[in-house]
């Protein structure tokens, strides 16, 4: 676990501030001050944590006790405004999905879809076990040669098996346009 020492800075008057004494003083009042512009205002405080991070970085830079309190004042009023944005994406995406589902169009294409794959799959299953896995590792991507070396066989074995594979599926696949035709003139 990374431990960090306090920070000291010299500011006005060659007084110095710690890092810690101005977290102590500031998080709860930064904590109220995000959450007049949140929502939900317990997420200000993960907000104001992420401030004195990013404020840890920088806290040597300053001089001035004024200048530390205004940035810490301006980055939670910043990463509030970011929040916000993106809580209004995420709602318009939300209202986006809901008139999506609520669509016959979308509902009939996700059915199509959900059974094209699940019929497809399951013919795969049922392939003999070397055309399944040769039919697999073809669809991984892998070249003849390829599945030939991982499988220890002949090429024209791997051409055979996915001929055989192909021949199969075809004749099961042959009634699933029927089925998708059936699904969308419903």
């Amino acid at each position: 676990m990374k431990t960090y020492s306090d920070k000291t800075i010299t500011v006005e008057n060659n007084e110095s501030l710690s890092y810690n004494d101005l977290f102590n003083e500031m998080y709860s009042a930064l904590c109220m001050f995000a959450g007049r512009f949140l929502v939900v205002a317990s997420d200000g405080e993960d907000l104001v944590q992420e401030v004195f991070v990013k404020l840890w970085d920088k806290f040597e830079e300053f001089n001035s006790l004024n200048a530390v309190k205004a940035y810490l004042y301006q980055a939670t009023r910043n990463a509030c405004l970011n929040e916000i944005r993106h809580e209004k994406v995420k709602r318009k995406y939300e209202s986006h999905q809901v008139k999506q589902v609520e669509s016959e169009s979308y509902y009939l294409k996700q059915v199509v879809e959900e059974e094209t794959s699940r019929i497809i799959a399951n013919s795969i299953d049922e392939l003999p076990p070397q055309c399944k896995k040769i039919l697999q590792l073809s669809m991984q991507g892998l070249k003849n040669q390829e599945i030939a070396d991982d499988l220890g066989i002949s090429v024209n074995s791997v051409k055979t098996q996915k001929a055989i594979a192909y021949k199969t599926l075809r004749s099961k696949l042959q009634n699933i346009f029927d089925l998708i035709l059936h699904i969308l003139w419903m």
